[in-house]
């Protein structure tokens, strides 16, 4: 397609300028300006290509920070103090919900995810105990970057998950978390029969 338009530019210059030379030159301007343009194209898309790669890289450096904190105290302690004294294991907990909203971020930014899937799964996980405390944890900071981000689609993330949070919180309490599973049958054979 770019092909046929460039040959058609050209067509058309040596039409409109009787003399050669002239038109040899304003083809050599017309074929330089689109090379120039193309190095321009390409020279951006590099740079969006290695800004992607740091912030994947600095995104799984993050995570497997996270993964070591979440198995030792010690280490979670290096973190900031949760904002009201909770067990480890919660705080295990909601560092992991973290996580699992940090990738439904990533998703929606990336346009993976769109608007109405986005609040169905987040419908479904604010039904639960884990996920609604997460948020009441953690809500102010998600918050605070989408008002000092500089992307709109950072402040419609978070505002699609507050809104289903406040849905969530309006219809009812939450499923606690002693409930989510039963001891009878441990094989997953055993939810056929």
């Amino acid at each position: 397609m770019a092909v046929a338009l460039l040959l058609v530019l050209l067509v058309s210059v040596f039409r409109l300028i009787e003399n050669r030379t002239q038109a040899f030159s304003a083809a050599s301007v017309l074929i330089s300006g689109i090379a120039l343009a193309g190095v321009a194209a390409s020279l951006t898309l590099q740079g969006q290509q290695t800004k992607a790669a740091r912030d994947e890289r600095d995104r799984a450096t993050h995570r497997q920070m996270i993964y070591l904190t979440m198995g030792d105290r010690a280490l979670a302690e290096c973190l900031e103090p949760p904002n009201t004294p909770m067990p480890f294991e919660r705080y295990r907990q909601i560092i992991f919900a973290n996580l699992i909203m940090g990738r439904w971020y990533a998703a929606y930014q990336l346009g993976d995810v769109d608007e109405s899937t986005l609040r169905y799964t987040l419908e479904r996980h604010f039904r639960g105990e884990i996920g609604r405390s997460h948020w009441e944890y953690g809500s102010h900071d998600w918050l605070q970057g989408a008002i000092g981000g500089q992307h709109r689609k950072a402040t419609a993330f978070v505002k699609i998950v507050e809104d289903s949070y406040r849905t969530a919180v309006n219809a009812g309490p939450a499923t606690p978390a002693a409930d989510y599973f039963t001891n009878a049958g441990t094989d997953v054979g055993s939810l056929d029969s």
